[in-house]
């Protein structure tokens, strides 16, 4: 039997597989897990960015030496975060896309050239 199915989505990557009898469909965001597909927002970097402690292109690591890993995101010029090919919008967000679950961004990235905990940064309103 041949099945065809055709989906449209803007700003969705759909992916489908079959598994014995079975249809997968799966879609996503082009612009990240639970991100909005719109960067015109401002990211959670980017009053970092304005006050000098983060540069554009700059490198924040999460080392979780337990599990023998070493996550990498560039710091974007709209102060989100480029994690594996896809944009965040928070830390938070790329953290949880690096854990497979919440994570607390704040306190997991680190500036590379320092190993400064990117959380400290924040200025108080």
């Amino acid at each position: 039997m041949a099945v065809f199915i055709r989906i449209a989505i803007p700003n969705a990557t759909v992916e489908t597989r079959t598994i014995g009898d079975d249809v997968h469909i799966d879609i996503g965001s082009n612009a990240g897990s639970g991100e909005p597909a719109t960067q015109t927002t401002p990211g959670g970097l980017a009053p970092m960015l304005e006050a000098g402690d983060l540069k554009v292109g700059e490198v924040l690591y999460w080392s979780r030496p337990r599990l023998g890993v070493r996550h990498e995101a560039s710091v974007l010029a709209n102060g989100w975060l480029s994690f594996e090919g896809k944009r965040y919008r928070t830390p938070s967000g790329a953290a949880a896309a690096a854990a497979g679950s919440q994570a607390d961004g704040w306190t997991a990235w680190r500036r590379q050239r320092d190993g400064v905990i990117i959380g400290s940064l924040r200025k108080p309103q």
